[in-house]
């Protein structure tokens, strides 16, 4: 399949299953309007994310890494009302911008923003276990971090999820520090006996791992 092709077909799952609403399109536009690096989950991830956390009935979720708050509006669209997200930021900058993509998507009374380096916001969220949902788009280099934390923290049945799985495909050849990261991630959970892990092959790919024991 090239390139062109699966575009349009990226295309296609975003107008029939995942079409933007007026505050993501903003959120989208002020993250570029603030020049954020366009690094976020597409409309089609962040629907996936979306399904996912309802597969499990997620009313916990930790998100490492905020950015501009997309992928955490469409998470915590799935949360029931009584539900909680917990996005962890280490920018000052990003946090603000989000703070104003949850009120904008009317979201805000659910999620609770920690500002700060994300290892120590995790320490801080230890009290708050069990989780159900821990999903990662932030720094490869402490990725090994994050998933001791969720195996630590998530609830038996709950789930991990990763992004950028694939590195723009140079995860088949790392060019730099972040891809062999992120080999070395997905090494460990194809080799975790606690996880039952796969990679979702769309966009630039989605580990995803259930915690069995």
């Amino acid at each position: 399949m090239d390139d062109y092709t699966r575009d349009q077909l990226h295309h296609y799952i975003t107008e029939l299953f995942a079409p933007e609403d007026d505050a993501q399109r903003w959120i989208q536009a002020e993250a570029a309007r603030s020049a954020l690096p366009a690094i976020s989950v597409r409309p089609y991830e962040g629907c996936m994310l979306q399904w996912l956390a309802h597969t499990i009935n997620a009313r916990k979720i930790v998100e490492i890494g905020t950015l501009a708050g997309y992928s955490a509006v469409w998470l915590a669209r799935a949360l029931p009302a009584d539900g909680k997200l917990y996005t962890l930021e280490r920018s000052s900058k990003h946090a603000q911008i989000a703070r104003a993509s949850f009120a904008r998507a009317g979201v805000a009374d659910k999620i609770e923003l920690l500002e700060g380096v994300a290892l120590d916001s995790l320490r801080k969220l230890h009290a708050l276990a069990p989780f159900d949902l821990v999903f990662v788009d932030a720094d490869k280099g402490n990725l090994l971090h994050y998933m001791a934390w969720a195996l630590d923290n998530l609830r038996v049945g709950g789930m991990l999820a990763a992004h950028n799985a694939f590195r723009s495909g140079r995860i088949l050849s790392p060019e730099d520090d972040d891809d062999r990261a992120m080999q070395v991630f997905n090494r460990a959970l194809a080799e975790e006996k606690r996880l039952e892990s796969t990679i979702l092959p769309v966009g630039d790919g989605m580990a995803v791992a259930i915690k069995r024991a």
